[in-house]
């Protein structure tokens, strides 16, 4: 009797030993989960979605951080302070070769870049549309997005903007709520609002009666704010003016000087790795005196859908293709944590493909 308990428990052991395996490597090479806890991506990505992230699309990225407690990201479970990995040893960045390279308008899940402290793969997952691309010049104007000064990007029907509304009544919640409007609110007792929305919701509040004006809140042209990148008076950018700026891409050479290197020090200092100073308007990396640099990585630059409420590449610069992890692929389900049982689910959005 009790060899047969054994033997069981040996099988049991043996099976779960299997699957623990498989479900590391199709985590790791195909198919990781990830939850979406803000609102920078609506109305693409809504708090509260679950999705998939695809690595076969651009290739899986090794670990970089190979000593890990496996399933876990950042911390221990129920700690807010315990690594769940030694960071002892970090790997080369390596990636498989993908079915796709990263393309315009694709959403793409990162590592933060800008979280120093932790290694690459073990920074805070983020995710975001890809608007610019590597050896690009982007310009922001006017909220448009413009490619080597002469392309402008259309904007997708679910992108939002913040409106100023005029009204000449109350605009009651449950109506706002009916037309997916969930930011903003009251900024008078004027009856002004200014309300995220769509073009579509736009143009169809225009048509209320009700309403006396819906205005595109919008930035002033060269009005500096130190929040936006690179944080340098050089650059008066906002979230609806911005550049222009060359994209780097790697194994190719840019000029230097006292002015341009506030775009790329973060760059060539804390994503590939040199040491930079800045010594009398010289330019040193490396001990070496450089009026040029030859970058090692490609570098891309995202968006929020939700363009006026997110903090993306206008706020914090380029992200550089080791920190990619994959696609966001499938919303495989959703939840409303506003709401309760049994309405707290999204039905219509679960096993939506992410466009």
């Amino acid at each position: 009797m009790a060899n047969k308990l054994i033997s069981t428990l040996k099988e049991w052991l043996r099976a779960f030993g299997w699957a623990f395996v498989v479900a590391w490597i199709i985590r790791t090479f195909f198919l990781q989960g990830a939850f979406i806890p803000s609102q920078s991506m609506e109305k693409t990505l809504l708090a509260g979605d679950f999705v998939f992230i695809s690595k076969l699309h651009y290739g899986a990225r090794l670990p970089i951080t190979p000593l890990a407690v496996p399933f876990m990201h950042q911390n221990m479970p129920f700690t807010e302070d315990k690594n769940a990995y030694l960071d002892w040893i970090e790997l080369p960045y390596l990636r498989f070769p993908g079915i796709s390279e990263i393309n315009r308008n694709d959403c793409i899940v990162f590592n933060y870049p800008l979280e120093y402290e932790r290694p690459v793969d073990k920074k805070t997952y983020f995710v975001k549309r890809c608007l610019g691309l590597p050896g690009e010049t982007l310009t922001v104007y006017q909220k448009k997005i413009i490619i080597n000064n002469f392309d402008t990007i259309a904007f997708k029907n679910n992108y939002q903007f913040i409106r100023h509304i005029k009204s000449t009544k109350s605009l009651p919640q449950n109506w706002l709520d009916s037309l997916g409007i969930s930011e903003g609110g009251l900024v008078s007792n004027m009856l002004d609002y200014e309300l995220s929305m769509t073009d579509t919701v736009s143009k169809y509040m225009e048509k209320m009666p009700f309403i006396q004006s819906v205005i595109l809140k919008l930035e002033k042209e060269n009005d500096f704010q130190s929040h936006i990148f690179p944080h340098n008076r050089n650059y008066a950018f906002n979230n609806d003016f911005w550049g222009p700026v060359y994209i780097p891409k790697a194994n190719v050479k840019i000029s230097l000087n006292d002015t341009n290197i506030a775009l790329y020090e973060q760059c060539i200092r804390n994503y590939e790795g040199n040491k930079l100073d800045i010594i009398g308007g010289k330019i040193m990396i490396n001990g070496k005196e450089e009026n040029s640099y030859t970058f090692k990585f490609n570098y891309y630059f995202v968006c929020g859908d939700n363009r006026d409420n997110s903090a993306d590449s206008r706020s914090w610069g380029f992200v550089p293709e080791n920190h990619i992890i994959g696609k966001a692929w499938m919303i495989f389900f959703s939840q409303d944590n506003t709401k309760k049982w049994p309405d707290k689910i999204r039905w219509k959005r679960v096993f939506n493909i992410i466009d």
